[in-house]
């Protein structure tokens, strides 16, 4: 066997091969052949000892592959320290506590607002209200608690009408015991094609349980009195852009205005300047605005102030004259990475008499749920003067939703020595605000006071200033 594997050597075949080929050719030059195939023959069998038969592949380990050594660059860059993370700091994690828990309370919200979205349940309501292009439709109202306790209406609107970007808008509401208001708006932002703007607001109100608090920024409570109102006011305003951020209007004003003693007892006393008549007046009020906001319906940085004048006269009879003027700051402060907003707000109004008028009481400055100090009934502050500051954080809870926690102080009075640093008012509280960049939807807040807790739930902007919002009828 041992001499087979000898003879079968790739070798000595090699030899034998070469031997045949040498053996015809001259016995010269055949013993240099021959040692020149020895040669390669012996190179031959050297590399065929060195091939050995390859191993089946085997799996490895990445863990026992060997660490590639990172070494460090050269410049020095490594030696950095890593850079601070600002947010991570106390007082951020500090205001992010009420933030958390209200997250918390609120997550039954969100996980609805969740199901609201897959299900597109907005655009299928709105396909039976509204037009195809979304710009116009009817859609129904109604009122629960709140000022009107309960009723149903109707608000019908176009947001390009005569297909020109012009809007105009309609809303109605029948309440109990024959309580009923209605706005009527009307806006062109480019009046024939100009830079001017005209807006054109009316509103109407018939109710019969108005609050006026006997005692102005002293009262209490039980010096609450009930009077019916009936009211039309009409708004023209006509504005322009003058530079910048900073535009200009005039506005005027058309008052009818009757009031008279509740049935709903306690009625408020005869004697109150303005109750039991009527009047009929006329205003005017030039204003200079400076907005610098991001977005009117959800800023999240920016300014805006506001000035303005106001002198109204009565024209039925020489009972009532008197102007007024207010000044109003608003600041909103990014923070985190711009998500959340912190807003500051101060604002003043001031009301006298002119030329032995008078002012009639529901005409005076007014603060309570409806005008910034959210934890206090409608009606609650009157008086010739009002101050009040607003703190509000808002940070985002779901897309077109966020949450807000707020402070408010204010007071009421007659004339500025009046003014004490004890008699400021207080409320605070937190709510729900259902917006977008485009468009306001509704606000759900809850707010405490030493006269207790309200809620509110509304259909427009914080601040606002319109008569149907100042009297808590906001559409």
């Amino acid at each position: 066997m041992k001499r087979n594997s000898q003879r079968n050597h790739p070798a000595l075949k090699f030899i034998g091969r070469a031997w045949a080929v040498t053996r015809p050719t001259s016995w010269t030059l055949g013993p240099l052949v021959v040692l020149l195939f020895l040669h390669q023959a012996a190179c031959a069998t050297k590399a065929l000892h060195a091939i050995q038969p390859t191993a089946a592949p085997q799996h490895v380990d990445p863990g026992d592959l060997p660490q590639e050594e990172v070494r460090p660059r050269s410049d020095g860059s490594s030696h950095r320290p890593e850079p601070e993370d600002t947010e991570n700091r106390w007082p951020y994690r500090l205001l992010a506590v009420p933030e958390m828990a209200w997250g918390g309370l609120t997550y039954p919200f969100k996980k609805a607002a969740i199901a609201y979205e897959q299900h597109d349940l907005m655009n299928r309501a709105l396909d039976l209200f509204l037009n195809d292009e979304r710009t116009a439709g009817v859609f129904p109202k109604f009122a629960l608690g709140g000022t009107l306790s309960s009723g149903i209406g109707f608000t019908a609107f176009n947001n390009n009408l005569f297909r020109e970007n012009k809007e105009a808008r309609l809303s109605y509401i029948l309440a109990t015991r024959e309580n009923q208001v209605a706005e009527l708006s009307y806006r062109d932002p480019s009046l024939f094609g100009s830079q001017w703007l005209l807006d054109s607001n009316t509103f109407w109100l018939n109710f019969d349980e108005s609050h006026f608090f006997l005692g102005g920024n002293r009262a209490t409570e039980r010096d609450q009195t009930n009077f019916e109102l009936k009211q039309l006011a009409w708004d023209v305003t006509l504005g322009r852009k003058l530079f910048g951020n900073t535009s200009a209007a005039l506005t005027g004003r058309l008052l009818i205005a009757d009031a008279k003693p509740s049935e709903r007892l306690p009625a408020t006393p005869a004697s109150i300047t303005g109750n039991n008549s009527s009047m009929t007046a006329l205003a005017i009020e030039p204003s200079l605005t400076y907005d610098s906001r991001d977005n009117p319906f959800r800023p999240t940085r920016g300014w805006f102030a506001e000035g303005a004048f106001t002198y109204t006269d009565q024209v039925d009879r020489d009972q009532f004259r008197y102007l007024g003027y207010r000044l109003e700051v608003q600041r909103y402060i990014p923070v985190f990475q711009g998500n959340r907003v912190l807003l500051l707000r101060a604002y003043l109004a001031k009301q006298d008499t002119v030329g032995g008028g008078a002012i009639p009481f529901y005409e005076l400055n007014l603060l309570d749920l409806n005008n910034g100090l959210r934890g206090f009934d409608r009606g609650r502050w009157q008086d010739k003067g009002a101050l009040l500051f607003n703190i509000e954080w808002r940070f985002p809870i779901w897309q077109d939703v966020e949450g807000d926690i707020f402070f408010d102080e204010g007071q009421v009075f007659g004339d500025y020595q009046d003014i004490q640093l004890k008699l400021f008012r207080y409320s605070a509280g937190a709510g729900l605000r259902f917006v977008s960049n485009r468009k306001f939807g509704l606000r759900f807040q809850v707010a405490a006071s030493e006269d207790g807790v309200l809620t509110l739930l509304r259909g427009n902007l914080e601040f606002l200033r319109k008569r149907s919002a100042i009297l808590g009828f906001g559409f």
